[in-house]
């Protein structure tokens, strides 16, 4: 039996502090695991906690997937044969810079949909996907198995102030028969907290990263609020994420070193997040809009993840040790008064530089790799049935029109634009104005084409409330140099999530500024880690023996992709996606991570 009282945790009634670290199953590979959840425990700690994502085990509506990477069960079991807790997080929201936060993008299909409430559409959707996720789940909670606690939702108070959609949410996890306490958690904030809690949960709370200067008024706020609760850090921010044209966020090992022994000297139960950081393999990445213009506090600014999610953990993204890992590891050892041993490094190796033969223009296999939709006006990806990559919308102009501006409103997320097989330029969520002006180039009519790219649906706040959708949201327009102007309507759409890339057919040439794929191969007898370093590339992603491993943006800081020795054969397909084709079609496999590198850097950092 798991219970709480008088600040501590019970197990079957003996207090049981919590010393956790977060490793999230979905980004990394099954071949992993054993190696990451045993250096969780060499370091010292005595649990481990994971989120679920519902958008990767529903990626279609009603149709479920927990095999591989999704085998949350055998994710559970590996740490249970270890003697480790094991602490769930099954959502529905998860935040965790995640794409959507963890919701399925197809809920946004329907326009009306209100994600986070107690709407009846949408609990009826949270009900079925608990229906396959939490029977897996709950046959592990103790004392059948290790899982000790489960979370209700998640930094619900940072969204909204619903407690019937928290207690409905709580009540929810109950009816599967959940008997270990149920936790929520927010930020250490009344607002957050009064917003975000639910009746007869433990208050968790999440904070960090504040340079070292945590104090007793960290966690006063949940005693006020519950005397008997047993404080429980349960993000203890040791790192954070990264966006793509942002540095790279490392944290002081200084700062850390103090925040880890306030935790240990007042007895706070913590979960380092990230222990483990991973992967946001393929297209997974989240994204945040903050409000950072001081002459309009209501106007958000779009920042997309990068992919990876190292966030400056104690593990590297391919589960290499680090200083915060030996750091830890010493006191730990020191407060339980053990020797602790010394994990196994990580293999790494480097290939020579591969040349990639082939190329197929994307233009050229919309068909075989696109579904092909025509209507009166454009609508969302969401709206044509597709939840990630890429969006095409064509459509014609006639001559003569004396065009000066091309406006193309609500961009989400990022616009290459072409005229008649030209490109013309780019135009961004962020611009201040969707627009290009046009010189000339529209005055004898032809073929206006919108290559849209999904880069992240928002993961927190409130202006996920609607659901961040994709694609053009609004209207695209003609303007003469003096104001009259038209709507443009009647759109041939190509849906284009880039997940059937066998399709591709080779042998066409490169053009210049047009989307291209690029194809080589490579052997190896060795399997071990690796990272493939894209240096004459501007932007796209990359897939290895049809794995997608993610995006890559010449802008950073991140400047390389991690590939895992368990995607590796002794015969490799290498297929790079370049938004604009390059003079020197060549990838490089080096031994090396490249994470902190902006494009007006002197030299990159290699996080190793």
């Amino acid at each position: 039996m798991v219970t709480w009282e008088n600040r501590e945790f019970l197990v079957d009634g003996q207090p049981v502090k919590l010393f956790a670290g977060a490793i999230h199953y979905f980004r990394s590979l099954p071949e992993k695991w054993p190696e990451l959840l045993l250096k969780l425990k060499q370091c010292g700690l005595n649990a481990v906690e994971t989120y679920c994502a519902w958008n990767l085990h529903e990626p279609e509506n009603g149709r479920f997937d927990f095999s591989g990477r999704l085998d949350v069960e055998h994710f559970i079991e590996l740490a249970e044969e270890l003697g480790l807790y094991v602490i769930l997080r099954p959502g529905p929201y998860i935040c965790a810079e995640w794409e959507n936060g963890g919701l399925p993008a197809w809920l946004l299909r329907d326009e009306g949909m209100r994600l986070r409430t107690d709407d009846g559409d949408y609990l009826s959707y949270v009900k079925r996907y608990f229906d396959q996720l939490m029977p897996r789940l709950v046959r592990h909670q103790h004392p059948q198995g290790k899982v000790i606690l489960f979370a209700a939702e998640n930094e619900y108070g940072s969204f909204g102030n619903s407690t019937r959609y928290m207690n409905t949410c709580a009540d929810l996890l109950k009816s599967y028969g959940v008997e270990v306490p149920i936790f929520t958690a927010d930020g250490n904030l009344e607002m957050f907290l009064s917003g975000g809690h639910a009746d007869g949960c433990l208050e968790a709370l999440d904070f960090g990263y504040d340079g070292g200067n945590l104090t007793d008024e960290h966690i006063d706020v949940l005693w006020r609020r519950q005397p008997d609760a047993p404080p429980f850090h349960v993000e203890f921010w040791i790192g954070m994420f990264a966006h793509w044209g942002r540095p790279y966020q490392g944290y002081d090992l200084a700062y850390y070193e103090k925040e880890l022994r306030w935790h240990l000297e007042k007895n706070i139960n913590f979960n380092l997040y990230m222990f483990h950081g991973g992967t946001n393999f393929g297209f997974t990445n989240g994204a945040n809009t903050f409000a950072d213009d001081p002459q309009n506090r209501l106007k958000t600014t779009y920042y997309p993840d990068v992919t990876s999610y190292d966030y400056d953990a104690l593990l590297t993204e391919w589960g290499e040790i680090t200083p915060k890992y030996r750091l830890t590891q010493r006191l730990m050892s020191e407060y339980l008064g053990v020797s602790l041993p010394e994990p196994e490094p990580v293999p790494l190796m480097a290939l020579s530089d591969i040349p990639l033969t082939e190329s197929a223009p994307l233009f050229d296999n919309l068909d075989r790799i696109g579904g092909h939709h025509t209507s009166a006006c454009q609508h969302s990806m969401e709206y044509y049935g597709q939840n990630t990559g890429y969006i095409l919308y064509r459509t014609q102009v006639q001559p003569h029109q004396n065009i000066h501006l091309l406006a193309v409103e609500g961009v989400a997320d990022r616009a290459n634009v072409y005229f008649n097989g030209v490109w013309r330029g780019v135009i961004s969520r962020n611009d201040r104005e969707q627009l290009l002006e046009v010189y000339g180039w529209m005055d004898e009519g032809g073929t206006l084409e919108l290559l849209v790219e999904n880069q992240g649906r928002v993961n927190f706040g409130r202006t996920m409330d609607h659901g961040d959708r994709k694609g053009i949201l609004k209207h695209v327009f003609i303007q003469q140099k003096h104001g009259p102007s038209h709507i443009l309507y009647n759109w041939e759409v190509y849906t284009l999530p880039m997940d059937g890339l066998d399709r591709l057919q080779y042998g066409g040439e490169a053009q210049p500024d047009l989307p291209v794929f690029y194809r080589g191969t490579f052997r190896t007898t060795e399997k071990k880690d690796c990272f493939i370093h894209p240096d004459h590339f501007t932007k796209g992603f990359i897939t290895v023996n049809g794995f997608c491993l993610g995006r890559y943006w010449e802008i950073g800081p991140q400047r390389s992709l991690y590939l895992p020795a368990s995607i590796l054969k002794d015969e490799n397909e290498i297929i790079v996606f370049a938004e604009k084709p390059t003079a020197t079609p060549v990838i490089s496999i080096r031994d090396y991570h490249v994470l902190d590198a902006m494009k007006t850097d002197e030299g990159p950092v290699t996080i190793m």
